[in-house]
């Protein structure tokens, strides 16, 4: 894996790990509704495995090839040249389109090992690292065709609490908010749309879930790992964006 590879690794683990305070307390987003096509996205988890819809390690994703590329999710993925292992239980998933949206079908560790499957680096990321992670806002994907916001509407209240992750340094300013906020996803061609929403309850946490939005422009498709929760759990679903 190159370098550049692992500055990506890095930022991806920094932004899930400053995420998880929230992501452990926020209600999660209900699985929405809109004009866009979302199916279900098959995902076969083999025993033992880590599941490539968790919010707290959410996957990788890595390509081969370039014009026809191949699509990889990889949990628990380690970095053997840096003397990372790889965690218990990691598992490696190949993203395979079909006539409806994709799936996701185990593959052994070894073929996401091979020197030309790389990982996506921050730079090459269809979809700006910002997206979906501020409490409000709105990025676009560098193809221009994709755009992702969040927005709130309720009511917000202040006060001073313990800073960071058990409250032991210091006082700081927290804002709590009770309301909904809404997560849309955009298809700015066709201006079809899809929202999905997180009930929030006098809460300072809420979920950020960039790196669990992935969009593979080749196929126009876009993958939601465990973004929504339902009465089992985590969901994955796929988007099939219009022709255009």
């Amino acid at each position: 894996m190159q370098p550049s590879c692992l500055l990506a690794a890095g930022l991806y683990a920094a932004s899930v790990f400053a995420a998880c305070g929230a992501h452990a307390a926020a209600s999660g987003f209900a699985p929405g509704s809109g004009t866009l096509d979302v199916y279900p996205l098959p995902v076969q988890v083999p025993a033992g495995a880590l599941s490539p819809l968790s919010s707290t390690l959410p996957p990788l994703l890595l390509r081969k090839g370039a014009v026809e590329p191949v699509y990889y999710l990889a949990a628990g993925l380690g970095v053997p040249r840096y003397g990372i292992a790889d965690l218990p239980g990691a598992g490696a998933w190949r993203v395979v389109p079909d006539a409806n949206c994709a799936s996701l079908v185990p593959v052994a560790l070894d073929e996401v090992k091979q020197p030309f499957v790389q990982v996506v680096t921050v730079q090459q990321n269809p979809l700006p690292m910002a997206c979906a992670a501020a409490f409000e806002g709105s990025c676009t994907s560098r193809d221009q065709r994709l755009r992702i916001g969040t927005a709130f509407q309720g009511t917000r209240r202040t006060a001073r609490t313990g800073g960071g992750f058990f409250g032991t340094e210091g006082k700081i300013t927290t804002t709590f908010h009770t309301g909904v906020r809404t997560l849309t996803i955009e298809h700015l061609p066709s201006g079809r749309q899809w929202r999905m929403d997180e009930a929030l309850q006098d809460s300072a946490a809420y979920s950020a879930p960039q790196t669990a939005i992935r969009y593979l422009p080749e196929w126009q498709r876009v993958l939601l790992l465990g973004v929504s929760t339902g009465t089992e759990g985590a969901q994955g679903r796929c988007i099939a964006l219009p022709p255009s």
